[in-house]
């Protein structure tokens, strides 16, 4: 009897043989697939993580580069309203430097000038201004010599300035001609008034204290020798009169 079981089991697979296999065949690749899409969709789920990353930080990044542009366009809008400030100021500046002098060169005129008993004989500093320019440590001076004298000669001579101060915990004197930005000219020869200006640059760790004038008029046909000397406190943008 076990031999006819046998018999008909090899009966029985000899002719489902080919369906077995078959089967099997199948088996195997809807396995395979169902690795494949497993595999697939784990990879597809790193690429989603890896591009959502990459939009969060360029989403980051266009916030960031947006925060930057605001303040440059803040910045730039300050800078062109400051220019525009500094520019009006600067020709506010100027204008009022412009009439002060025309007004001062007026007064002096009409009281040095045309008054002169106001006065004593010979030639006066009739004033002395000392502003900054706009370059760092440079500055300009102006002198105004008037005569007094009734009969109104020419008068020439020659004008000296001096500054005195402090470096490096020593006094030190020094002439305005080492200090001179171009060759100014100090000399002076006029019958009613002239104006002697300059430029010149303080000295590194220099610090001013005092300004001396002198007025020279050498002796000459119809003129004796004569000095003034006159010392101011240093003090930028005020007028000294004497």
């Amino acid at each position: 009897m076990k031999k006819q079981v046998v018999k008909n089991f090899e009966i029985i697979w000899a002719i489902n043989k080919k369906f077995f296999a078959t089967l099997f065949g199948m088996l195997l690749l809807i396995t395979a697939a169902t690795i494949g899409v497993a595999i697939a969709y784990k990879i597809l789920q790193s690429d989603i993580k890896e591009v959502e990353a990459l939009n969060q930080t360029i989403d980051d990044k266009n916030q960031t580069l947006f925060q930057l542009e605001q303040k440059l366009n803040f910045i730039r809008v300050e800078l062109e309203v400051n220019n525009m400030s500094l520019q009006k100021l600067q020709a506010e500046l100027k204008r009022v430097q412009q009439d002060n002098t025309l007004l001062k060169e007026k007064l002096t005129f009409y009281q040095s000038v045309m008054a002169p008993e106001l006065t004593a004989d010979g030639v006066m500093v009739d004033e002395l201004l000392i502003e900054p320019t706009l370059i760092e440590n440079q500055f300009r001076y102006k002198v105004i010599l008037v005569q007094t004298s009734k009969q109104k000669r020419f008068a020439k001579g020659y004008i000296s300035l001096s500054l005195h101060g402090i470096q490096n915990d020593k006094n030190l004197s020094i002439d305005f001609k080492q200090l001179a930005v171009d060759d100014n000219d100090t000399s002076f020869s006029f019958r009613y008034f002239q104006i002697l200006e300059g430029n010149f640059v303080l000295p590194e760790r220099f610090t001013p204290e005092r300004v001396n004038l002198a007025v020279v008029l050498p002796r000459r046909s119809g003129q004796s020798y004569s000095r003034t000397d006159l010392d101011y406190d240093w003090s930028p943008q005020v007028v000294h009169r004497e």
